[in-house]
């Protein structure tokens, strides 16, 4: 980055990072819908407001080349469980057993504690 673009808003950073991304992966977002998931959703928000300098509006009309949806990272979490679920079914035949196979299973090995010694150094940080 530039140290011009290093005083970029918090906000102008994420657009920028997104149209680097764009500029290296051009044939990737030619190819593909391209899912964007971040944790808060500012480029969204600052897409919608109708007031834009320059810089934003040649920015989100590059974004516009391409097909890239906005999805919240919430939603992201809640399908992979279920996509998890779908891929990994329990078979029909399949049946429940209290019978462990190996009779190892059950045995426990109590391990002496762990005797930590300090020198007395210490960091903060």
């Amino acid at each position: 980055m530039t140290p011009n673009e290093l005083n970029y808003s918090p906000i102008k950073k994420l657009c920028l990072a997104l149209v680097f991304s764009i500029q290296k992966l051009k044939y990737y977002f030619q190819a593909h819908v391209v899912r964007l998931v971040p944790k808060a959703n500012p480029i969204k928000f600052m897409m919608s407001k109708p007031v834009r300098n320059d810089r934003l509006a040649r920015w989100y009309l590059q974004f516009q080349q391409f097909e890239i949806l906005y999805i919240p990272q919430k939603a992201v979490k809640g399908q992979a469980l279920a996509d998890f679920f779908t891929d990994h079914t329990i078979p029909d035949d399949w049946e429940l057993t209290d019978e462990l196979p190996d009779e190892d299973a059950m045995v426990i090995e109590v391990q002496p504690p762990w005797n930590i010694y300090f020198d007395g150094a210490s960091q903060h940080g």
